[in-house]
This record gives structure tokens, C-alpha cells and sequence, in this order.
């Protein structure tokens, strides 16, 4: 495809303000990263190799746990099922995602017990040898679900413990007292084995269980929720610039091109329209409706599309006047192809230029009302709940860091691309 002189001239011109450049370089990686889904970020595994046998759980949907030689008829928890392959020392394997952890997963932070006997007596400490102070212990199972459970107090045992089998039924309640049980299993069960676990509330910080920054109030892996927050941001973007667009374009085109009454009507209809409360209207409408993400897009679009049809009037009113416009009526050209075929693509620099701010704006204000609690249900990963996490959990920095930064970041990248487009369709700097 031949590009022509004046085209050429604008995208060497962007390319020349390396700010803006850099930014859509970025911006497309991370969009493309972002389309890799749950092959990137997600925890069902992508290939498991089991007695020579390979199978994709992420491409053939949910396997059960028998599938791999476990006694659960459920999908197994893959990153247990990596860790008992890796014990058994077989020739089994798991892949799973750069980021194991699914957006909308809760997953407990089950860290390693370490054991050793003081004074005849069993003592239970953490990673960094201090005695466990009031917590349980418990054997983790291959599905991610917890076994038999045995309370622990200053790093001894004290207080209720319950046997399971491997079906997760009850076997035994009884309790330990100063590391004595009152109710003894004649197995030896009730003595705890030598792998045990113990749960970290939530939020937890960084680098715990597999969690590179730690995860949210809720247990979702604060990484996994900020790449489905930024697919959540894309899949709004494109819904609100292709609707507020084809709106905003094709009406501004209009009143600019036929003016007159219908210019007038239009816009003292835009005036009253513009003058409703946007956020008032948004809880009025939270009330009626369960929020989505086609409900916001809606909301946010029939408050939006004014502006770009402002724009669109001005520079279709100037175009109108031209002697290209004239000559197409002379020949008998019709108005809708006088508009599609001439009056558009000569303001194609109004459309691009707003663009980029467009999508600022759209990333702002579903944030903002994420942060507010009008926007997506607390399900749906959003860098706005995020912020609202952040601000009422201070002590876990891990959140509202991570989370500033990543929408800081976007937002420049974002108006660094709309200056250069803007630098490189004004009209002064391409004459020159």
C-alpha cells in the first residue's frame, strides 16, 4: 500500500518525538500480552506429562484430578499437582502460566511448617525458626484443599485437631493439650506428619507462596488482578471509542454539514443533555440496574460522544464551505457520499488526535467509579477497587503501589501518544 507525501511526512514527525513513539511501542506490547490470556496469567496449566501421556488442561477445558493419578473427581489445584510431581521425583511434569494464578482465583498462602523436638515435645516454626505463636497446622492436598488440621500455640501443640481421610470426611475430633492428646488414634494419625502447612491471612505481602507482589484483601493474586484489570480497561476502550465515534462523527458531521434548524435543534438538545449530573445519573442508574460492563459503557458513552460531536461540527462546517464540497454538489453526488467519501477523511486529523485523550478519559472514569463502588461487581478484577484496597489497607503498601503505578504509567503513556499524534497532524508543522 502506497503511502502519500503528507502521511509519510506525519508518521516520520511521531516517530521523530521518541516520548510518544516509545509509549506506542509499550502500548502495544502490553495490548498484546494482554490478548495471551490465560496462557500468560491463569491457573490452569498449559501441558501436563503424565505416564508418558501429555494433555493441555488450559486448551481442552477441566481435567479431573483422576486424570493424573489423584482420588478426587474435581479439577486439581496445578501448582500442588507441579509440587507433588517434583516430590515423587517421577518423570511427570507440569507447565504452567508465567503467572499461575487465575484474576478472579482466591488462593490461600499456605507457607511450609518446619519441625523439630525440644524437651521431648514437638515445636512448630516458621521459615525463619520462630515458634508459630496461635495458628493451625494442616497437611495440604494435592487439589489445593486442606487434610487433618492440628491447632498449635507457642509452637507446641495445644488445642483441637481433626483427622480427615482422603475423601476430606472427618475421622477424628480431639484435642492436644501442651502437646498431650486427650483422644489418640490407633494408627498413629493423630501424630502429625513430617510436610505440614500453615494459612497466612490475607492481604499477604510479596514474594510469598509464588506471589510476586503479594495478593489483595481478599486472597486474588495482586498481579493476576492488575493484568485482567488492564484486559477489562482494553475491552472498554474499544467498546467506548467505536461507539462514542460512530455517534459523536456521524451527528457532528451532520450539524456542521446541513446546519440550520437542524443544527439549532441538535444543539440546544446537547446543551440540556450536558447539563445532567454525570455522577448523580450514574448512582441513579446503580440502583435500577446491576452494574457491567456494557451497563458503564452505555452510561459513560451517552455522556461522552458531545464533545467529539462539537469537534466534528466545526470541522465539518469548515470543510462544507470548500469548493471540492461545491463542485461534488454540482456533479450530483449525494449528501451521505459527499460526507463518507470527502468531508471525513479531511478531518481525519480531529478523530485521531482525540483518541489517545479518549481512551485516558475512559480509563479514568471507570476507575473512578470502581473507587467509588458504582462501577463492576467486586468479581471482576479492576485497578479501581485496587485504589479502594489500597486506601483502607495503608499497612499492605504492596497494593496501592503497585496499582498507582501501573495506572500513572498508562495514562502518560496514553497522552504522551495523543501529543504526538497531535504534533504530527498539525497542520502549521506540516506545511513547514
Amino acid at each position: 500500500m502506497a503511502l502519500n507525501p503528507i502521511t509519510l511526512r506525519r508518521i516520520h514527525r511521531f516517530r521523530s518525538i521518541k516520548r510518544a513513539w516509545w509509549s506506542l511501542l509499550v502500548l502495544s506490547g502490553l495490548t498484546f500480552l494482554a490478548l495471551l490470556g490465560p496462557l500468560l496469567v491463569g491457573n490452569q496449566a498449559l501441558i501436563v506429562s503424565y505416564q508418558g501421556k501429555w494433555s493441555s488442561p488450559v486448551l481442552q477445558g477441566k481435567l479431573t484430578g483422576k486424570t493424573f493419578g489423584l482420588s478426587d473427581d474435581s479439577t486439581p489445584n496445578y501448582r500442588r499437582l507441579q509440587q507433588l510431581f517434583n516430590q515423587n521425583n517421577q518423570d511427570d511434569w507440569v507447565v504452567l502460566p508465567f503467572i499461575p494464578f487465575s484474576p478472579t482465583e482466591i488462593s490461600e498462602v499456605n507457607l511450609p511448617v518446619t519441625q523439630s523436638t525440644s524437651h521431648g515435645q514437638i515445636l512448630f516454626t516458621n521459615e525463619q525458626g520462630r515458634p508459630l505463636s496461635e495458628t493451625k497446622v494442616f497437611v495440604l492436598n494435592p487439589d489445593g484443599t486442606r487434610g487433618s488440621t492440628w491447632t498449635v500455640t507457642n509452637g507446641i501443640l495445644d488445642g483441637e485437631f481433626r483427622l480427615r481421610d482422603t475423601q476430606g470426611n472427618s475421622t477424628l475430633l480431639s484435642k492436644y493439650s501442651k502437646g498431650v492428646a486427650l483422644k489418640t488414634d490407633p494408627n498413629g494419625q493423630h501424630i502429625p506428619p513430617a510436610r505440614l502447612h500453615t494459612f497466612i491471612p490475607y492481604p499477604t505481602p510479596p514474594g510469598l507462596d509464588g506471589h510476586w507482589l503479594g495478593t489483595d484483601e481478599s486472597g486474588h493474586d495482586v498481579v493476576a488482578r492488575l493484568y485482567g484489570g488492564f484486559q477489562i480497561l482494553l475491552i472498554a476502550s474499544a467498546l467506548y471509542l467505536v461507539a462514542t465515534y460512530a455517534i459523536g462523527i456521524l451527528l457532528g458531521a451532520a450539524m456542521g454539514y446541513f446546519g440550520g434548524w437542524f443544527d439549532l435543534i441538535m444543539q440546544r438538545l446537547i446543551e440540556v443533555w450536558s447539563n445532567i449530573p454525570f455522577l448523580y445519573a450514574i448512582v441513579f442508574l446503580a440502583t435500577l440496574f446491576e452494574p457491567s460492563l456494557i451497563i458503564l459503557m452505555l452510561i459513560l458513552v451517552g455522556f461522552s460522544w458531545m464533545g467529539l460531536a462539537h469537534q466534528m461540527r466545526a470541522a465539518t462546517y469548515r470543510e462544507a464551505s470548500r469548493d471540492y464540497v461545491a463542485a461534488s454538489r454540482s456533479l450530483g453526488a449525494s449528501h451521505w457520499r459527499i460526507i463518507m467519501r470527502h468531508i471525513l477523511p479531511n478531518t481525519l486529523s480531529v478523530m485521531i488526535t482525540l483518541a489517545p485523550f479518549s481512551i485516558a478519559a475512559v480509563v479514568a472514569s471507570l476507575s473512578a467509579l470502581d473507587y467509588l463502588g458504582f462501577g463492576l461487581p467486586p468479581t471482576v478484577p479492576s485497578w479501581g477497587d485496587l485504589l479502594r484496597q489500597g486506601k483502607e489497607n495503608w499497612s499492605s503498601w504492596w497494593i496501592i503501589t503497585s496499582t498507582v503505578t501501573c495506572m500513572v504509567s498508562t495514562l502518560i503513556m496514553v497522552n504522551f501518544m495523543g501529543e504526538g499524534l497531535r504534533e504530527a497532524f498539525d497542520a502549521k508543522a506540516n506545511e513547514s
